[in-house]
């Protein structure tokens, strides 16, 4: 017989809409009440020494949370997928590597540990399979793609899906995408990689997933050893000796509050977004 015992608090009490711990009535009742479901999605992937592998995806899914709280719509049990391309040699370059490097994505040569990235078609049969099955079999109007992950080809395919499923019907559009919690400010550039804007928002999201003490105490963080990364050298202006910039040192920069407050201020812009396109303008989305 199994020891297991019941959870002394339901998700749905707590404003957790996750799928998976919902009774079928209560996937249905939210499901009628406006349509939509959110799906949260970002691969696992190396972000430093100090951060979980889960990093974009978590972020994704407690974006989710939020976003479902707000409509009391249900999301789909976070898919812990992505894709990766091989990096330019310019890119290369920018990072402290040969340009004659077979790099893809984060998965630099000192790393432990290889990120879990799909081939880019594997991926999109993914996505798409999910949304067939979320659109069709469980007969949602509407979906909210939560993209915890900015690889170049990762926004090509999920542009692709949405103007596949939203191409010729009648009602509008069924599908959209939307970053993990970053402002539409931040992702005007280069989001940094484990630099300190990522690893506030894990911090304030899921604390026991950051543990800085894996980094080193003092001395440059070298692109190439680290595998952390800002956005000025993504957009092609790296550091002389290709190390993090000291702004953006999560050893000295980690702030929770900060992370919070900057979810929080993504949370308002998609919540406006998604009233607008599907529910008529402000108010509930009932």
């Amino acid at each position: 017989m199994n020891d297991l015992t019941a959870p002394s608090h339901r998700p749905i009490d707590e404003g957790d809409w996750n799928m998976a711990y919902l009774f079928p009535s209560e996937v249905a009742e939210a499901r009628d009440r406006n349509g939509l479901v959110i799906l949260p999605l970002a691969p696992i992937e190396w972000h430093g020494p100090h951060l979980a592998m889960g990093c974009d995806g978590l972020l994704a899914h407690a974006f989710a949370r939020r976003l479902a709280s707000e409509f009391r719509c249900a999301y789909y049990p976070p898919l812990f997928v992505g894709t990766e391309r091989e990096r330019s040699p310019h890119m290369l370059e920018a990072l402290g590597f040969d340009r004659s490097s077979f790099i893809e994505g984060m998965d630099f040569p000192r790393h432990q540990v290889a990120s879990a990235y799909y081939r880019e078609e594997v991926f999109a049969l993914v996505v798409r399979e999910t949304l067939s099955v979320l659109l069709g079999r469980m007969r949602y109007a509407r979906v909210l793609i939560v993209n915890g992950h900015g690889a170049e080809n990762q926004k090509a395919v999920l542009d692709r899906l949405c103007r596949e499923f939203n191409a010729n019907h009648a009602g509008g559009a069924r599908v959209m995408w939307v970053y993990a919690g970053f402002p539409r400010s931040a992702v005007a550039g280069s989001i940094g990689h484990a630099a300190s804007e990522e690893t506030s928002m894990l911090a304030a999201t899921w604390p026991s997933c950051v543990d800085l003490s894996k980094l080193p105490t003092s001395g440059p963080l070298r692109n190439t050893d680290y595998g952390i990364v800002d956005g000025e050298t993504f957009d092609g202006t790296p550091t002389e000796h290709h190390a993090l910039r000291a702004d953006n040192d999560p050893r000295q920069h980690t702030d929770e509050a900060w992370g919070r407050t900057q979810i929080e201020r993504a949370a308002h812009e998609v919540i406006e977004e998604v009233r607008s396109a599907w529910f008529n303008g402000p108010g509930p989305a009932q």
